[in-house]
């Protein structure tokens, strides 16, 4: 299969392909034609798109789950850290919306495409805030790592994917705190001295001790971050946000308390936790997320993993509101999103787009399966019904 040359042959392609599927142009149009005897690939891609064209796009419906499903658990394999979503995937496999999966899958196989914005991960912003106010920038972290003032050494892994707390007995006891901050396009794992893993989201912020004293051990959340807590009955671990808390012994949950969101969220994966507002009080099981908002604290069993997978390669949606999908790929992607009509926020869609891409390309996926424009310029995206 040929790679595009620019970007405007490749949106060319795609724009032929699209106005075909949607009855736009005949299906004997001499450029598609064309486009059909080019390769194998444009003929397979567009049979297996005539297969799913019978079903209107926004109906959710069975898919081959075992083509998506065998790219996302390829690269889950090779990841220790989220052991215990992988035996949810399947279980909780959320029902894909057809062209999404089948139009990603396409475009992942088309080459590189060649484009003014290259995403990779900002590990370059991530921030560490020692308790004496010093900022170190994590990528300057080298073998012998930093000492805190209370004895504790905080060294990076040899694979520099994460920093972790060394504890030992010549530490002392004062209770002093760091802050990890992760801006856009950029994740962060970090092993606290307890032995607890927490995976911190883009644009968001972790204060906690150096080292836990006292009868428990709470953290300060602002964003989203995953927790995979050490068990100690005699300290419960406390996830603190800026309305509710989440206390845990020993688990593996995701808690979501972005301050430009009208709520937060608190999602269990594994073993138990408790959801505190004020004196409302929730234990959640396995497979259930709590609700916070606007002083009321509800519980709903649900698919964990749209609230899990941005620790990996992609972000999945089910049923979720287009203004949700877009805050959270504004976070990753650092932009900011408009929209040209406000009611196009409440749509509701159901699919998956890649992290690492190109952010064109993924507004691509999501014109194709929606019939919604997304301009880009100058990191504003404008949100827009399609008039073709």
């Amino acid at each position: 299969m040929k790679g595009y040359l620019n970007m405007e042959e490749y949106r060319s392609n795609m724009n032929i392909l699209k106005e075909v599927l949607r009855g736009k142009r005949p299906h004997d149009d001499v450029e598609f034609v064309a486009w059909l005897k080019e390769s194998e690939e444009h003929q397979k891609c567009y049979e297996e798109a005539l297969q799913q064209a019978a079903s209107d796009l926004r109906i959710k419906k069975s898919f081959n789950r075992q083509l998506i499903w065998n790219r996302v658990l390829d690269e889950t394999r090779k990841k220790e850290r989220v052991r215990v979503l992988r035996r949810s995937f399947m279980r909780y496999a959320a029902v894909l919306l057809p062209f999404v999966a089948l139009f990603a899958w396409w475009l992942l196989k088309t080459g590189d495409v060649e484009s003014s914005v290259e995403v990779t991960a900002n590990e370059g912003g991530i921030m560490l805030f020692l308790s004496n106010g010093e900022r170190v920038n994590i990528s300057q972290f080298d073998s012998t790592g930093v000492l805190e003032k209370n004895g504790m050494k905080i060294r990076m892994t040899e694979k520099r994917d994460q920093i972790v707390y060394e504890n030992h007995d010549d530490i002392s006891k004062e209770l002093i705190y760091n802050t990890l901050s992760v801006p856009a396009r950029a994740e962060y794992c970090l092993t606290l001295e307890d032995g607890t893993k927490v995976w911190l989201a883009a644009t968001s912020r972790l204060k906690y001790p150096v080292n836990f004293v006292g009868t428990s051990r709470e953290v300060y959340l602002e964003g989203e971050a995953f927790f995979d807590v050490a068990r100690d009955t005699s300290k419960p671990f406390i996830v603190n946000c800026a309305t509710f808390s989440v206390k845990a012994l020993g688990t593996s949950f995701d808690v979501s308390c972005y301050n430009d969101d009208e709520f937060g969220l608190a999602t269990l994966a594994s073993g138990k936790i408790e959801v505190a507002l004020g004196d409302q009080k929730k234990i959640l099981s396995p497979g259930e997320q709590a609700l916070i908002k606007e002083q009321s604290l509800s519980v709903k069993e649900v698919n964990i993993l749209p609230y899990t997978s941005w620790m990996e390669d992609r972000l999945y949606f089910f049923n979720e509101k287009l203004e949700s999908i877009m805050k959270r790929m504004a976070r990753w992607y650092g932009i900011e999103v408009c929209y040209a009509d406000l009611g196009i926020r409440e749509l509701h869609f159901t699919g998956n787009v890649p992290k690492y891409t190109d952010i064109e390309k993924v507004f691509d996926i999501l014109e194709f399966a929606t019939h919604l424009d997304f301009s880009l310029e100058k990191g504003k995206v404008l949100i827009s019904r399609s008039k073709k």
